[in-house]
């Protein structure tokens, strides 16, 4: 099972990591926006990044 996050607003860490809006696919069930420290996802530079403290500004969208 997959769940799809959104991006409350843009971020930025040496360029604009993730977009306000945008949905983004991380390839585990997450069932608390908590859980989001510890998962590393693609952002927008194509990089690897960890959502660490950034958890607080996503929102889950679904589990597919």
């Amino acid at each position: 099972m997959a769940t799809i996050i959104q991006a409350k607003k843009d971020l930025y860490n040496r360029g604009q990591c993730f977009t306000k809006g945008k949905n983004y696919r991380i390839e585990k069930s997450i069932i608390t926006e908590a859980s989001l420290m510890d998962v590393k996802i693609i952002n927008d530079l194509g990089e690897p990044h960890n959502i660490g403290n950034w958890w607080r500004n996503f929102k889950i969208i679904k589990h597919v």
